[in-house]
């Protein structure tokens, strides 16, 4: 048997560790699906740009498409010698076991309003050109009481795991490790660990939290769900301009001196 004098659970959405940290709302504070699912491949570069078209492959960038119930993707990767091909979509009925057989005919379903045009039809076949394509629902943490336990915390997707639609989770994780590298050099001696991952908790949670529920809200604006913006590209610019802003715009300095104090006020 080992001993150590505190546990960091970096194990994931379904974390044992944070089973013990959570204690008695383990299972209300469990991960649950998030209201999507979404398919990728990764294809060759000159299969994409001649499927979906030169055009789109002019620059390095994304190109993503915002249409009813769906929105598309997809990215140049490894020097320009693989595309990365994306479709999300809104689920209502999330299998239990998180995936799901991915056919022509629920992607045909579900992109019925794009087959007009190259890119719902291209997506289709770029997507189902693998050997067993699968749908995946997104998960996440809706709520989770404390980070912390004693001398025992979460981070990373086991503390607050989200979806994907502000590309945010692993810069919260290394945020966790930033803030919890500058507690752990405070502490000194064993009984001041206690300390560290209350003041941990205490800076960390209501933030991760808020990327959680603000990620979940952008995938409803890519996928034309916002009551009023609904497909309109110029109401979903607006909507989508100012939701990084409390994601890019944090002074690290400022936040770990902020942890500083939280830790020597306990």
């Amino acid at each position: 048997m080992k001993h150590s004098h505190a546990v960091i659970g970096a194990d994931g959405i379904f974390s044992a560790v944070r089973r013990y940290v959570l204690q008695e709302t383990a299972d209300s504070d469990g991960p649950s699906p998030a209201g999507f699912w979404d398919c990728r491949n990764v294809v060759p570069f000159g299969k994409a740009k001649e499927t979906l078209g030169a055009e789109y492959f002019e620059q390095d960038r994304q190109y993503g498409w915002a249409g009813h119930r769906a929105f598309v993707m997809h990215d140049v990767l490894a020097n320009r010698t693989k595309v990365q091909c994306v479709i999300s979509a809104v689920e209502k009925d999330p299998p239990k076991d998180r995936k799901r057989p991915l056919t022509r005919g629920l992607l045909e379903e579900t992109l019925h309003d794009w087959l007009d045009g190259p890119i719902g039809k291209g997506m289709i076949d770029l997507i189902l050109d693998q050997a067993e394509p699968q749908a995946y629902s997104q998960w996440e943490h809706k709520s989770t009481r404390t980070f912390s336990n004693g001398r025992v915390c979460i981070v990373g997707d086991a503390a607050h795991a989200s979806t994907p639609w502000q590309g945010a989770g692993t810069g919260q994780a290394f945020e966790d490790a930033m803030i919890l590298g500058t507690l752990l050099r405070e502490a000194k001696v064993s009984c001041e660990l206690d300390r560290a991952f209350q003041a941990y908790d205490a800076v960390r949670r209501d933030i991760c939290q808020r990327v959680i529920d603000s990620s979940r809200g952008t995938g409803m604006i890519f996928c034309g769900q916002d009551p009023d913006a609904g497909l309109d590209p110029g109401k979903i610019r607006g909507l989508l301009a100012p939701r990084w802003g409390f994601i890019a715009g944090i002074d690290l300095a400022a936040y770990k001196e902020g942890a500083l104090k939280e830790m020597k006020a306990l």
